[in-house]
């Protein structure tokens, strides 16, 4: 009997098949162990990543993708570190002892930095929930302390101060060895506002009669203003109608003042030129005499008396002259009339 040869091919082939699946086996539970521990995040503006290796930080990111693959032990904690607002009402004293209720709103963000984020991590967690928690004691220490240093009618006129002690007290420590609120949290305050400040029924009807007798006070000011604005304006009126009346007095004086001394020219030059001529002087004598005797009326004078004085005088005024006679003790003449006889010169 013949012998029978072997059957080869099959079993290699087999063998072949079989190792190729369990490869591709192999390579699926690696791509399967490869997707279930891949770690991806996509961090946004605003937004910071922290990286955690067995809980260990090992990496802060900014916005950006972010891919691990094979991290069965990586952890990635996205941070808020955009702006946030906080809103807080509580019911606080005076230190004039009113008690009101008010409400305001802290506006703040983390710090940025992969340092403070690092240590904010460590101390608080990123967790904005975690954060409010802290930031809210502190506020509600911050209105207690800034009720007491006002007023309640300063807390009302004067916001702007009691915002700015509430920010005072969560940007200063406390006391030596002590830190900030601010640094506590690692956060900086953007701004900090007093929304509203609600007073009882008694205090607010206080607040109305002050407002009223505030502007009673307001009109009477004005009233008076205008008052003394009306006195000022008929003072200088008055001023400067006397100025005026002075400065008129003051030209008649000196237009007087001017014409006499332009009369006193005009006779001291008459009185030279008369007694530089002679013959002139007795021409205006006589002149002056005829135009007295035209008036009709005869005239006893006094030897001693100055013709030219009179008789100009009576030539300008065209007036009877009252003229002492001698042996008469001064005693003034009375001028005759047409009908008396002529005394004898």
């Amino acid at each position: 009997m013949g012998q029978r040869a072997p059957r080869t091919g099959g079993g290699g082939s087999m063998n072949s098949r079989l190792t190729l699946i369990a490869g591709f086996v192999v390579l699926l539970i690696i791509a399967g162990i490869g997707l279930s521990t891949m770690k991806y995040v996509q961090v946004d503006e605003g937004q910071a990543a922290i990286e955690l290796v067995q809980g260990r930080i090992v990496a802060v990111h900014g916005p950006g993708p972010i891919f691990r693959p094979f991290a069965p032990f990586t952890e990635i904690e996205l941070v808020n570190v955009r702006r946030q607002s906080r809103q807080i009402s509580q019911n606080v004293a005076s230190s004039d002892k009113q008690l009101y209720d008010i409400d305001i709103q802290v506006d703040f963000r983390r710090l940025p930095t992969e340092q403070a984020l690092r240590a904010a991590y460590a101390e608080i967690g990123v967790s904005d929930a975690q954060l409010n928690d802290f930031l809210d004691g502190f506020i509600n220490d911050a209105l207690k302390s800034a009720s007491t240093q006002f007023t309640l009618d300063e807390a009302l006129s004067d916001r702007g101060a009691f915002a700015e002690r509430i920010r005072r007290f969560l940007t200063t420590p406390s006391g030596d060895g002590q830190r900030a609120p601010v640094d506590q949290l690692y956060i900086t305050i953007e701004a900090v506002k007093v929304l509203d400040i609600k007073v009882g029924e008694t205090y607010a009807q206080l607040l109305a009669e002050k407002a009223n007798l505030e502007v009673q006070i307001e009109t009477e000011q004005k009233r008076r203003q205008q008052i003394e604005a009306q006195q000022a304006n008929n003072l200088f009126q008055a001023e400067q109608e006397a100025l005026v009346a002075l400065t008129r007095e003051k030209g008649i004086t000196a237009a007087a003042l001017e014409a006499a001394n332009r009369e006193a020219q005009v006779r001291a030059i008459e009185g030279r030129y008369w007694r530089e001529n002679p013959e002139l002087f007795e021409l205006r004598k006589r002149e002056l005499l005829v135009q007295m005797l035209s008036q009709g009326n005869i005239w006893f004078v006094d030897p001693n008396t100055n013709l030219t004085i009179l008789l100009n005088n009576q030539a300008l005024d065209g007036q009877a002259l009252v003229i002492p006679q001698p042996g008469t003790n001064n005693q003034p003449a009375t001028p005759a009339t047409p009908s008396q006889t002529p005394a004898t010169p």
